[in-house]
């Protein structure tokens, strides 16, 4: 047998595959004994992928998967039918001679599925590495496989309480110290609620507008000054205009005014700002770090330097998550892969990361001014993969009320109509504001909280008594 046909052999089996799907057709119940290793990615042959859905479908709804009721269901089907329809199904079951292994045919076939798809990636990545890919990222994504292996290995990984116990009463005691801090947001309502720890890694989501950026270079800045490691991956912003925004929150002036000619007052002291802000442990990524690879790879590169200061890389920001490269036939796939392969990151860097994300578009569109708060977003407007909410530890939503009481984004009453007194009282009420809402908290609270901000200086402060608090 030459090469490739040993590899072909050992990476599928359509012979495999027709065994599976005919011992659960024969009987529906050894569908749960194999339900939690195989899934419909893992079979090769296009047909049976599709015949193993609709398997799935049907029973997760307790209904009785049949060769009658597939046959009817997969009629439009045209390889199904190529294979000869109801007839190729009858067949699967009457050649199912062992239904009482489906549990090894699953194991087996989720086997092959790992083989081929490791194949798969080294195959493009030694393509890349002929091709001029840097070395770094190439190992950063080797690191990444192996995680990622890790996690889906058979091979049981078990402690016992009493280690885990220990564990916790150390970092507890870390904590105690002060040797083990979350991030440092300069919110201290948010804080109160929900910790930015090590290891971990928080969606930050909302509309165009919104704040999103401004508020995560509001919390990378307030981190920075306390002495916090920061890295920053802006692959929508170029870097001189990320270090205008991070220059105005300290100087106080519209990060806007910044493209244009200002008095020599206004221009002193935004040099004063840049060199109170030169030692900052505050590094932006290249735009050409635009996979995670290269995320990780420069992570690595940051954190060491950061270690020659004495210091430790404790945020990684990135904005954001839907432009980050991946690997995957279509967008979905690419962005599912990003937001699991981000998890890797934080525990990689022993950091915290923040990756920023659209929500759907459609919430920005109202017809009315008191539609506001229909436009409020949650776990279900997370544009573009459902690993968006299920991969990351937290995911918070910024919300700005003011943004859709604003003309022209709403028309008022006009003033003396029955609704003009309502208008001005939600204006007013939410002038200057914006909400910050905990959409999912895998170790805290969910719920919202309210801070002032001020988006021209990416400022955001505690609403104590209505007046700005600024952290630094």
């Amino acid at each position: 047998m030459n090469t490739q046909a040993a590899i072909s052999a050992a990476t599928q089996s359509p012979e495999l595959e027709q065994q599976l799907l005919g011992a659960v057709l024969s009987n529906n119940d050894r569908y749960h004994e194999v339900s939690a290793i195989v899934r419909v990615e893992h079979f090769f042959e296009h047909t049976h992928a599709a015949i193993w859905k609709n398997i799935a479908t049907r029973i997760e709804r307790d209904h009785v998967v049949t060769p009658v009721t597939l046959a009817s269901d997969l009629a439009a089907n045209e390889a199904l039918q190529s294979l000869g329809g109801a007839r190729y199904l009858l067949n699967l079951v009457a050649g199912s001679t062992a239904g009482f292994a489906a549990k090894d045919y699953a194991i087996d076939l989720a086997e092959m599925y790992q083989r081929r798809t490791l194949a798969g990636r080294f195959e493009q990545l030694a393509e890349d590495l002929r091709t001029g890919r840097a070395a770094d990222d190439a190992a950063a994504e080797v690191e990444l496989m192996m995680m990622e292996r890790a996690e889906l290995s058979a091979e049981p990984r078990t402690m016992s309480f009493n280690q885990a116990q220990m564990l916790m009463i150390e970092e507890m005691h870390e904590i105690k110290e002060g040797r083990r801090v979350g991030v440092v947001t300069g919110l201290r309502t948010l804080d109160d609620i929900i910790s930015l720890s090590a290891q971990h890694y928080t969606i930050l989501a909302g509309s165009t507008s919104m704040g999103k950026t401004a508020l995560a270079l509001h919390v990378a800045f307030t981190a920075a000054r306390a002495g916090q490691g920061v890295g920053f991956a802006s692959l929508e912003m170029p870097e001189k205009d990320l270090s205008k925004r991070v220059n105005s929150i300290e100087s106080g002036l519209a990060y806007e005014t910044y493209g244009r000619a200002m008095s020599e007052q206004s221009f002193r002291k935004v040099v004063e700002t840049a060199k109170e802000q030169q030692g900052l442990p505050f590094e932006v990524f290249s735009e050409r770090v635009r996979d995670v690879p290269a995320i990780l790879s420069e992570g690595k590169k940051l954190a060491r330097k950061m270690e020659q200061r004495g210091l430790k890389l404790k945020l990684l920001v990135i904005d954001y998550i839907q432009l980050v490269r991946g690997r995957g036939p279509n967008r979905l796939e690419i962005l599912s892969q990003v937001a699991n392969d981000l998890k890797q990151v934080a525990k990689q860097l022993d950091c915290h990361v923040v990756a920023l994300a659209q929500v759907d578009r459609t919430l920005a569109k109202l017809d009315k001014w008191d539609q506001w708060p229909q436009a409020r977003p949650g776990l279900p407007h997370l544009r573009g993969s459902g690993d968006l909410e299920m991969a990351p530890d937290n995911v918070l939503f910024i919300f700005r009320p003011e943004y859709f009481l604003t003309p022209p984004r709403c028309t008022p009453p006009p003033e003396g109509h029955d609704d003009w007194l309502d208008y001005k009282a939600e204006y007013e009420e939410w002038k200057g504001k914006a909400e910050i809402i905990i959409g999912k908290a895998r170790m805290g609270e969910i719920g919202s909280v309210t801070v002032g901000c001020d988006l021209s200086v990416n400022r955001f402060w505690d609403l104590d008594d209505g007046q700005e608090r600024i952290a630094f």
